[in-house]
């Protein structure tokens, strides 16, 4: 589980110009309006879109290309920008780790420059949208919810990836399935959040995801405005957690391809551009 919900600035730069005069076309006003109403945080609307974009670009590209380059390091980050320390490729097959190593990973993702970053975007998102109104603006909005957007991310990793996980006896990494149907993939990427492998590689209930989400959202209450401290209201923040999670996995799941076909096709250009 890296920092969560990635701008769709850095998407944009992944994809072509029709994919472009889609993205702009969307009304974001609109969106935020619907924000408001729902009481949904406007960050889980853009991490929704670029989920759906993620798949639906490689849908594409599975009917334009049937191979690829291998992957290099470059694609060890999400869109070149995201940590990416716990994803495993299964033909690696699968090799047990020590809560050492779980409490290291975890730590690495909850500290890694892009969620101080991550967290700045997500708190001038919900700034302009005016989510949890009672920060009020200014800078000093912007602090508390910059403060409360790291935090909430930040328990999360670290409970989700390292406590639960040591406890349980849970391994936190994501295992791709690399092969088979987009649709395929991106089911089994989905249910990761809630399906795991534990220590010696049998799949049971992801217990350490599902309560290290739930128990950051309980957390949060120790420093969200009074009136975002409901019952109903923490249950929303933990499954918003959830939710993120499953936006992760298909990047996890469908990154590598993403990252292999453009590298293919800038080769072909280079080639094209030598010939001419």
């Amino acid at each position: 589980m890296p920092p969560k919900c990635p701008s769709l600035v850095a998407f944009r730069q992944t994809l072509g110009s029709t994919d472009i005069d889609l993205l702009s076309r969307l009304d974001i006003p609109r969106w935020r309006r619907f924000s408001a109403n729902a009481q949904v945080p406007s960050r889980t609307l853009f991490c929704t879109v670029a989920a759906v974009f993620t798949v639906l670009l490689v849908s594409s590209m599975a009917q334009s290309t049937s191979s690829s380059p291998p992957p290099d390091k470059s694609s060890e980050r999400l869109v070149y920008v995201i940590p990416n320390n716990r994803t495993v490729e299964h033909q690696k097959g699968f090799a047990p780790i020590n809560m050492r190593t779980k409490f290291r990973l975890s730590s690495e993702d909850a500290f890694d420059p892009y969620g101080f970053v991550s967290a700045g975007v997500n708190a001038a998102v919900e700034q302009a949208a005016d989510d949890h109104p009672q920060y009020g603006q200014g800078a000093a909005g912007f602090g508390k919810r910059y403060g409360a957007d790291f935090a909430d991310e930040a328990t999360s990793e670290f409970l989700g990836g390292g406590v639960y996980p040591a406890l349980f006896h849970q391994d936190p990494r994501y295992f791709r399935m690399e092969h088979g149907s987009v649709w395929k993939r991106s089911l089994y990427a989905l249910s990761r959040s809630v399906w795991t492998s534990d220590d010696i590689g049998e799949l049971e209930f992801n217990g350490s995801a599902v309560l290290g989400d739930y128990t950051a959202a309980a957390l949060s209450n120790l420093y969200y405005p009074a009136a975002d401290r409901s019952y109903g209201q923490t249950l929303q923040r933990g499954s918003i957690l959830l939710l993120e999670d499953s936006a992760f996995n298909l990047l996890k799941e469908f990154w590598p391809d993403i990252h292999n076909h453009l590298r293919h096709n800038k080769s072909k250009q280079v080639a094209s551009s030598s010939a001419d």
